[in-house]
C-alpha cells in the first residue's frame, strides 16, 4: 500500500521525543550559549505562551485538518489527509477521533483506567491499563506501546518544558493573517525536524497551523495541520470518554504485549515511572 513505505511520526519533535532529553533553551547541542535577537526572543516568548496556555487548560477541544506526505519507493511524494477531533479533560482523559480520507473511523481513548485504540476499518481494538494521568499515559503510549500519536506534546502539562528542551533555533517571521485571524508566524528547528507554527494573536494564543518538515528523511516529507473550533472550556457529556465497541468489534492485544514477560501488566506503572521498557 502507498502508506506502507513510511510511518511518519508527526509529533512536534519525533515519535520518542516526549521523553528524550535535548539541548536546553538558548543552547546549541554542545552546550554553548547562543545570543538571541529581540525578534528571536519574541518568537520564543510567543511559543512558550502558547504551550503554557494549553498545558494549564483543565479541558480543551479542537478540530484538526491534517495532511501528510508519504514518500514512495520511486521517490514520489503522495499526500494523505484526515480530520481529527481532539478532546482533553485533565487529569487523565483524552479522546482522539480520526476520520481518514478513505472513510475509515479510528479512535484513541484514555478513560482514566484503560488505553484503547480502535481501527475502524476492521472493527478491531486493543486495550492496555492506563498508567496514570495524561502525561504518564502519553509517554507510555508512545514509548512502551510503540504507538503513533500525532502532536503528542500538545497534550502534556509540561508542553512548555518540552519545547524549552527541544528547540535548537527559532525565528520570528512576522504577524500575518491565517484562517481569517491575525497570527504570529514562527519558524524553529529541533534535532529531528524543522517546524513552522502560526499562533493566534490575542488573549487566547492557540496554534492555528503547524507545518513540520523532516530533513533527515528521504524526500523531506511534511506534516501539516490546520486547527479550528478551539474551545478552552468545553462541556463534555458524562460518557464522552467511555469506550462503546460495536457488536462486531473484536479485541486483540498490542504487538509489544506479545513479547512482554508474564508480569508486565503488574509492572507497567513502575516501568513508566522508572523509564524502563517492560
Amino acid at each position: 500500500m502507498l502508506r506502507s513505505s513510511l510511518v511518519l511520526a508527526a509529533s512536534l519533535f519525533a515519535a520518542g521525543a516526549v521523553h528524550a532529553q535535548g539541548a536546553p533553551s538558548g543552547q546549541e547541542p554542545g552546550g554553548v550559549m547562543v545570543a538571541e535577537s529581540v525578534g528571536q526572543q519574541f518568537a520564543r516568548d510567543r511559543l512558550l505562551e502558547m504551550a503554557r496556555t494549553l498545558g494549564a487548560a483543565e479541558r480543551f477541544s479542537v478540530s484538526l485538518n491534517v495532511a501528510y506526505d508519504v514518500v514512495q519507493d520511486n521517490g514520489q511524494k503522495i499526500e494523505f489527509g484526515e480530520i481529527r477531533e481532539l478532546e482533553v479533560q485533565r487529569p487523565d482523559k483524552v479522546r482522539i477521533a480520526e476520520s481518514a480520507g478513505d472513510g475509515s473511523q479510528d479512535l484513541i481513548l484514555f478513560d482514566g483506567k484503560s488505553i484503547t485504540v480502535l481501527d475502524g476499518a476492521t472493527s478491531v481494538f486493543a486495550q492496555a491499563p492506563q498508567p496514570g494521568d495524561i502525561d504518564a499515559s502519553v509517554r507510555y503510549f508512545v514509548r512502551d506501546l510503540q504507538m503513533r500519536m500525532p502532536l503528542a506534546p500538545l497534550l502534556l502539562t509540561d508542553f512548555a518544558g518540552e519545547l524549552q528542551r527541544r528547540v535548537r533555533s527559532i525565528d520570528y517571521v512576522g504577524l500575518t493573517d491565517i484562517l481569517g485571524k491575525p497570527a504570529h508566524h514562527i519558524a524553529a528547528r529541533t534535532a529531528q525536524a524543522d517546524f513552522q507554527v502560526w499562533i493566534a494573536d490575542g488573549e487566547q494564543p492557540t496554534p492555528l497551523r503547524i507545518v513540520m518538515t523532516y530533513p533527515a528523511s528521504e524526500g523531506h516529507p511534511q506534516f501539516r495541520a490546520d486547527f479550528s473550533k478551539w474551545d478552552l472550556a468545553p462541556s463534555f457529556a458524562a460518557d464522552r470518554f467511555e469506550f462503546k465497541p460495536s457488536a462486531d468489534a473484536r479485541q486483540i492485544i498490542f504487538a509489544v504485549q506479545l513479547v512482554a514477560p508474564p508480569d508486565a501488566a503488574e509492572s507497567a506503572e513502575g516501568a513508566v515511572t522508572e523509564g524502563v521498557k517492560p
